[in-house]
């Protein structure tokens, strides 16, 4: 088909079905509203850019309104999202909206159409961000975005946009409040443009409502550019994306704050080798308006912390956190924004177990008061100077917990669990879990009416492939990028095999890339084990040559290489230790050398390790052995508590793991390794 013969099939389309804007200049704005009761409400809401007409300049007021003309009127009105869903390859794939899993990606399935009957539909981008925030559904991959609209059914999508898609409150709310009129609270009549537009103007102008948008991150782990999720061909992510939407929505919604849940400035290459500047510099120019500190916030000595705090341009939260019994200078427990006269107060908690996950020396005159007292202390304060508490907590497990102790938090933003799931209101609070690694942007829209709360709509907003860019961002990414040494392209080495470090593997059953890492110690060090925490290691090498920039990746941490004399005994007891969360994929989960061990995964926590061999037989559990590990899981990191107190130490070497990685690969040329038995798992999930 021409171009030409797509314009025109375009406008037909415009003509026929649209709320598009195309006015002359010059002309009347609307031609047939002159008699309309809702003249003023409909001239408003087009000056604000909420609703347009048809190519011919009318409104047609009395038309019925169709569902993807609610649908634009109600996306613009509330300032929600506009979702741009990618090209369907597989019309039975199944739409995807959240995942429980820490484990779980952002694949196609999360970015595809909702309905069918959408793809090529001139509103399927505003029914897909009605869709999204739950105030209307699709049945039977069926949206019917062309059916009209009863009174009932625009009640009900304004109670969910309004009040919450799960709040057991409806159209009846909204009356007593005096945002609808009775005569507007329902029936089986079908609604007209023009008392559309009339209802949703009384809402949006009325003096005591008001809407206050926060967009929120968390667990970033300066994952700046794009990338490809294991076990995926689908590109996500990118904070460059991220900020194109906020800036886009800034224009036309200026009650807008931004903020992070933790451990956003580490763990990738553009973020470590710069110590975390990178990304604090995105940030700023992303306008943060406050991040808490999360656990892997501490993965580089508190100077650098300071340094990082200082350079950005919002405020470092974190109620809990403690440097030598005192409160550090460059840390806030909380802070108060004002936005159009709502007072929002935001309390930053950090996980108090967090100087069990990162290396000893960077929390050395770090403490953590209990992160449930402190969260209360300074909720109690700000209770009476706020209108609305927002609580960032990097709590892990306990993001469900804080809500049943805490009293007083309206909205959780939960960092640490890297999952991506529709808000919860638990006790009073709404927990949003916002995922990981720049993969979803959240945007929370918190009703007000009088000064309260009167409810929230919520939707993710996944960073596809297909968005725009903000060049702001893409300009600071790229030119951090060239910073990078040259010598991380550096090649050291060829593996004949994939190196599989994924977290499903190395952090749940044995991995090719840990052998070859816990082999990597043995040789440097001549210990009689080796014991390496699936969770230092974070990616994979594909087949080939292997590069240094690739060695950083897997290895990012700077952890050290630490041999320690140990018995048998606790060798037993840390492998134990390391299986007490399985099945769940946690870090500390250990990868082995010269040990071969054997678990039984349907026994209890802390009885599962089953057997323990060492060149073919059971493993001495009164001998003395050498024992190599990194210097956080001698620290005690990750609850390794008996290979800091029951060891003695033998050497304590400079060399980073990835160093003693980088030598054993440059000294095999070409490596091949593979999985040996070295872990058995008796009654494992299938």
């Amino acid at each position: 088909m021409s171009r030409k013969h797509w314009l025109a099939v375009l406008v037909f389309l415009w003509m026929s079905v649209g709320v598009v804007p195309a006015y002359a200049q010059g002309t009347p704005v609307f031609t047939d509203i002159e008699n309309s009761p809702h003249k003023e409400a409909i001239l408003d809401l087009h000056r604000d850019g909420v609703i347009h007409g048809f190519e011919d300049s009318r409104f047609y007021p009395q038309k019925h309104l169709t569902r993807a003309e609610a649908a634009s009127l109600l996306v613009k009105g509330f300032h929600l999202t506009p979702i741009e869903p990618i090209a369907l390859s597989d019309p039975q794939m199944v739409k995807s909206f959240s995942y429980s899993d820490p484990l779980g990606v952002i694949d196609e399935s999360f970015s595809i159409p909702s309905a069918q009957d959408l793809i090529g539909h001139w509103g399927m981008n505003d029914i897909e961000g009605l869709i999204k925030v739950r105030a209307v559904g699709v049945e039977a991959n069926t949206f019917s975005p062309d059916s009209f609209v009863t009174r009932v059914e625009w009640r009900e999508m304004l109670a969910k946009l309004i009040l919450g898609a799960n709040s057991a409150a409806g159209a009846e709310e909204l009356v007593e409040l005096g945002l609808l009129t009775k005569e507007e609270s329902g029936s089986a009549e079908l609604i007209t443009r023009e008392e559309a537009a009339g209802s949703l103007h009384r809402i949006l102008q009325h003096p005591d409502f008001k809407i206050v948008t926060v967009f929120a991150t968390s667990d970033i782990h300066s994952h700046l550019e794009p990338y490809q999720p294991a076990g995926t061909e689908y590109v996500i992510g990118g904070l460059a994306k991220m900020s194109h939407i906020l800036k886009e929505t800034r224009k036309k919604q200026p009650n807008t704050l931004l903020v992070d849940a933790g451990d956003a400035p580490y763990n990738t290459n553009i973020g470590n080798l710069f110590e975390g500047a990178s990304t604090i510099e995105v940030m700023n120019e992303m306008n943060y308006d406050a991040m808490v500190l999360g656990n892997h916030d501490f993965d580089f000595p508190f100077d650098v912390m300071e340094r990082n705090a200082e350079s950005a341009q919002f405020p470092f939260l974190s109620a809990n956190t403690l440097y030598n019994q005192q409160k550090p200078s460059f840390l806030h427990s909380s802070v108060i924004k004002e936005v159009d006269g709502v007072r929002i107060g935001i309390v930053g908690v950090t996980d108090d177990e967090s100087h069990y996950y990162t290396h000893p020396k960077n929390v050395e005159g770090i403490s953590f008061i209990d992160h449930f007292e402190a969260a209360q202390r300074e909720v109690d304060e700000l209770r009476e100077q706020t209108d609305v508490i927002i609580a960032l907590a990097h709590l892990h497990g306990d993001n469900p917990v804080l809500p049943t102790k805490v009293k007083g938090i309206d909205v959780e933003i939960g960092g640490g669990q890297d999952v991506v799931d529709f808000p919860k209101l638990i006790d009073g609070t709404w927990l949003i879990s916002p995922g990981k690694h720049a993969e979803v942007l959240n945007q929370i829209n918190i009703q007000m009416f009088a000064g309260q709360m009167i409810g929230l709509n919520f939707a993710h907003l996944f960073m596809t492939d297909n968005l725009q860019s903000d060049p702001g961002v893409t300009g600071i990414i790229e030119r951090y990028s060239s910073q990078l040494d040259e010598k991380m392209k550096q090649v050291i080495g060829k593996t004949e095999v994939h190196l599989d470090g994924e977290r499903q593997t190395v952090r749940m059953k044995e991995s090719n890339l840990g052998n070859a890492v816990a082999d990597s110690l043995r040789e440097l060090t001549g210990a009689d084990i080796a014991l390496q925490n699936g969770g230092g290691i974070r990616t994979s090498i594909p087949e080939g040559e292997i590069t240094l920039e690739q060695i950083y990746a897997v290895l990012p941490f700077d952890n050290t290489v630490v041999m320690v004399e140990a018995s048998g005994q606790t060798v037993w007891d840390a492998l134990e230790h390391s299986l007490a969360s399985y099945p769940a994929a946690a870090g500390g989960f250990l990868q082995v050398s010269g040990i071969e061990y054997t678990f039984d995964a349907a026994k209890e926590a802390g009885s599962r390790l089953v057997e323990v061999t060492i060149d073919g037989q059971p493993l001495d559990r009164a001998r003395m052995y050498k024992v190599v590990a990194n210097d956080f899981l001698t620290g005690g990191g990750d609850k390794f508590t008996m290979l800091k107190e029951e060891t003695v130490l033998m050497q304590q070497t400079k060399h980073y793991l990835r160093d003693a990685f980088t030598e054993y690969v440059q000294k095999h040329g070409t490596i091949a390794p593979q999985p040996e038995g070295r872990i058995q798992i008796l009654n494992a999930e299938e």
